[in-house]
């Protein structure tokens, strides 16, 4: 064991108190920046019909000879979720539809409902609106509404220009508080982990400061875009130094690391979509040229409810949900669910009276629920095989993934996980029905878990010495994953005639075919070289799919080389459905199933710690397809 110089750890000690005390200096420096900032007057205001607004339901905006403008829906809410504790001056220049026609109007503030009267020709409207102790300005308007001849809207009040300004001092909001604790805590972690020269940390710590000032400051005054973009930047930073290096007493508290590892990720990701949200109207045009599918729509204004939720259900997360209610469809009629397992939703249905009926709340908490049981069984698990260290870099590679958002919304892709992972974890300990129980589960979680079977079944014969023994509860074990799916193919053919619906919807509504792998790999080829556009994505999309393909190919060959046979062939396993098809579209978030790959990812890491490189570019993909998720493209 190697023993360090006392000086040396006398100079350690004292560089840490150092950085110990700067920290702190810079804290309070930062809460000193935040309270200064909310003294100085605020002013912000909104050509309504030209730039975006923090006004709900509106309709498109129209622009005349004189003015631009939107229509109201009959009732809008103007919303400023982070301006500060005071009161407030707001401006709203409206009028009638057309700028003449009268309609009755109401403004609620503070919780008081005013009666404006009949608003008409434009005017400007002034009141005092004071913010609620969590620093949120909401305003509701509401009125009558008409629908002009030849128009089928119907039209409320007219919005033109909306100004809001601070009266007096005010108090940081709530969220303003967290979103600056997160800005310094992720400069903080990035400093602390990646700087060696304590003396140089504490220097950086200043710009970190009025870095996060200037964040609160921007969000206070507009509330989106660039400053998102750099909360966004700094909290993904941050999450890479701890991937990057992390503090050894870290990587030796296995179970503590990988839920600190899905802690960031989670709030990192969370801050990349409020950032993507808020500038939907800019990323779309770009995306239309790299994706080729959306059910995306400008998202204004974006609620706290919209960034830890709704968002992150998207595409097939809309299939789920119809399982849970009103269930399973067939022949398809507004759904094509048949090809959805139903343990995901299930789940989702048992947690409905805990969350008011809200499918989709009820879907994120199973899913996080899912995650977090998913890496510390699989952190545990390799940490007892390989050690300490290649199970932090196996999370850590996996959250990296430039898919891995999956995990985190309303997909059946975590649930998958943790029980594979468990399946995993029965099998290095010889816990046979455990590891079949979880087989059992997970074959009617994704389709490919019922090829879970053949790696059980090896397993036993190879802890057996590859002889057959006399039967046990463990030869039962490889039976209960084609169990699983058998009895859902049970109640189709009892419910609809036939067990292979969920097939036969595959290929019928999205073109899925057994192929064999080349096919896959010759048409993501043409399409790049041709530059062509192919409804799984134009060519940036295939060129990705192209490089997932590959690179998992790969991991899969040494895999099968250098893992012991549970890993190995689960590898492969969990691979072959997504390689066996004629179609890409979805093989970046199907590979996310082929957990040993991932680990197979950090013991090359181990052995070449150069490949750490690729992390920035990992987690900026990673950054750009959450950003495309959760404005509604279609990423996998």
């Amino acid at each position: 064991m190697q023993t360090i110089a006392p000086a040396v750890l006398d100079q350690q000690r004292s560089q840490n108190t150092v950085f110990t005390r700067g920290s702190l200096v810079a804290a309070i420096a930062t809460l000193a920046i935040m309270i200064l900032i909310h003294t100085v007057p605020m002013r912000v205001a909104y050509d309504v019909g030209s730039q975006p607004a923090p006004i709900s339901r509106l309709f498109d905006a129209e622009r005349s000879a004189s003015m631009s403008y939107a229509y109201s829906q009959g009732e809008s809410l103007i919303l400023e979720p982070m301006i500060g504790v005071g009161t407030y001056e707001v401006r709203v220049r409206m009028g009638g539809p057309g700028g003449r026609d009268p309609l009755p109007m109401t403004i609620t503030v503070g919780g008081e409902e005013i009666a404006i009267g009949e608003v008409g020709a434009m005017r400007v409207y002034r009141f005092l609106a004071p913010a609620d102790a969590r620093g949120a300005l909401a305003v509701i308007v509401r009125s009558a509404t008409i629908q002009p001849p030849g128009d089928t809207r119907r039209l409320g009040v007219l919005f033109d220009y909306l100004e809001i300004r601070s009266l007096g001092w005010t108090l940081p909001s709530m969220l303003t508080l967290v979103v600056s604790v997160v800005a310094f805590g992720s400069g903080w972690m990035t400093i602390a982990l990646l700087s060696d020269r304590k003396a140089w940390s504490v220097a950086l710590l200043a710009p970190v400061s009025i870095m996060t000032g200037g964040i609160a400051w921007l969000l206070r005054s507009q509330n989106e875009s660039l400053e998102l973009w750099l909360l966004a930047g700094m909290t993904m930073t941050a999450f890479g130094a701890l991937v990057v290096r992390p503090p050894s007493w870290l990587v030796r508290r296995t179970l503590l690391a990988a839920a600190l590892l899905v802690g960031v990720w989670r709030v990192a990701l969370w801050i990349v979509a409020w950032a993507a949200l808020h500038t939907s109207e800019r990323l779309f045009p770009l995306a239309r040229h790299i994706v080729s599918s959306t059910d995306g729509r400008v998202q204004a204004p974006v609620t706290f409810i919209q960034v830890v939720s709704t968002a992150w259900s998207h595409w097939d997360s809309r299939l789920y949900l119809s399982i849970v209610t009103p269930g399973y469809q067939h022949p398809p009629e507004e759904h094509a669910n048949m090809a959805f397992l139903p343990f995901y939703p299930l789940l989702i249905r048992a947690l409905l009276p805990l969350t008011g009926g809200d499918a989709v709340l009820a879907g994120m908490i199973v899913v996080h629920c899912a995650l977090i049981a998913a890496v510390l069984l699989f952190a545990d698990v390799v940490a007892r095989d390989f050690g300490a260290q290649v199970a932090y870099r196996a999370v850590a590679t996996l959250l990296c993934f430039p898919t891995s958002f999956f995990l985190g919304a309303v997909y059946a892709e975590s649930v998958a996980l943790a029980l594979l992972a468990l399946a995993l974890w029965g099998l290095r300990r010889q816990r046979w029905m455990l590891a079949g129980i979880a087989g059992f589960f997970l074959s009617l979680t994704r389709l490919p878990g019922v090829l879970i079977a053949p790696v059980l079944a090896l397993a036993v014969l190879e802890h057996a010495g590859w002889q057959l023994l006399p039967l046990t509860r463990a030869y039962l074990a490889p039976l209960l994953p084609a169990l699983g799916i058998g009895l859902f193919m049970a109640y189709q053919w009892q419910q609809f005639g036939s067990p292979l619906i969920f097939l036969q919807t595959q290929r019928d509504i999205w073109d899925q075919q057994l192929s064999p792998p080349w096919v896959q790999l010759f048409m993501m080829i043409d399409t790049i070289a041709t530059g062509s556009t192919h409804w799984s994505g134009h060519w940036p999309t295939r060129a990705f799919q192209l490089a997932v393909w590959l690179s998992f190919a790969g991991l899969a060959a040494v895999a099968l080389r250098r893992l012991p046979l549970a890993y190995s062939l689960t590898t492969v396993m969990m691979l072959l459905p997504a390689y066996l098809t004629n179609v890409s579209h979805s093989l970046p978030r199907y590979v996310l199933l082929a957990l040993p790959a991932f680990l197979m990812m950090a013991l090359l890491i181990e052995r070449r710690p150069a490949l750490l490189a690729t992390i920035p570019a990992a987690l900026a993909l990673l950054g750009w397809t959450t950003a495309l998720f959760v404005n509604g493209f279609f990423v996998g």
